[in-house]
């Protein structure tokens, strides 16, 4: 049965750009329609550990705004880069792109309490995009389809739209700070010593995708190779040593007579 031309484009968007677009426009719905409240997802270390309201380290990456041109924009370069950068640097490596994604979490629920931000769905946007332009930097694009710009000038130019703007820039900085982390410490650190990349999905959360390296692969191979024991003999026939052995003697017992 041939996928309706919607469901192709959605379930052709990578896996965790999808979830996490998914999540964004439900979470925003509901807030737009009055069913929830900003108030209910804020970040607030104080709620989180008197109340108890742990969603509050989840929904504070979700929600952009109520529908409207600042959301549409957030989720234009959610949907842009977040895919782009899943889909080529680390295609076939969706736990590893989880991982990352993890990563600017933690560190951005660290320091946020430091810069007094409620939100930081912005600054995840911005790291995301850092880092694609940090991997991607020769690549030319068009600024809101006017100006055309490379790729690695598009964080900075942003943060300048930000303060032309009168918005606070703390966000864009610290996506920045976080994401130019992430990129030293999985980029330029593993080819400036030629060490592996420490920031790399588990094994169990590579499983989880489905996702094996070579040298699992190889292994897989190797354990899978029939033993010495097992070999296969004439028409196909699997026989043990101890029967071969039996069957040598009864050979030279039979000639003899």
């Amino acid at each position: 049965m041939p996928q309706h031309p919607i469901e192709h484009f959605y379930f052709s968007i990578p896996p965790i750009t999808r979830t996490y677009l998914t999540l964004s426009v439900i979470l925003s719905s509901l807030v737009s329609f009055s069913l929830f409240s900003p108030f209910q997802l804020y970040l607030n270390y104080n709620l989180v550990f008197q109340k108890a309201e742990c969603w509050r380290f989840f929904t504070c990456f979700l929600f952009f705004d109520k529908f409207g041109l600042n959301f549409i924009f957030h989720i234009y370069f959610l949907y842009f880069y977040c895919r782009r950068l899943e889909e080529h640097s680390f295609h076939n490596k969706h736990a590893d792109f989880l991982v990352m994604i993890l990563f600017a979490c933690t560190m951005m629920l660290l320091i946020a309490p430091l810069l007094n931000l409620p939100f930081l769905s912005h600054s995840l946007i911005v790291m995301i995009l850092y880092v694609w332009s940090r991997r991607n930097p020769t690549e030319q694009l068009r600024l809101y389809g006017l100006f055309l710009i490379p790729a690695s000038y598009l964080p900075y130019i942003l943060l300048g739209i930000s303060i032309l703007m009168g918005n606070g820039i703390w966000v864009d900085i610290l996506g920045m700070l976080v994401g130019h982390m992430y990129y030293f410490l999985n980029d330029v650190i593993p080819q400036t010593f030629g060490i592996g990349q420490p920031l790399t999905a588990p094994k169990f959360l590579r499983k989880v995708f489905r996702e094996y390296r070579d040298d699992e692969i190889i292994e897989t191979r190797d354990q899978l190779q029939p033993t010495h024991e097992d070999r296969p003999i004439g028409g196909g026939l699997v026989v043990d040593d101890e029967d071969e052995d039996d069957e040598n003697a009864w050979n030279i017992e039979h000639n003899e007579d």
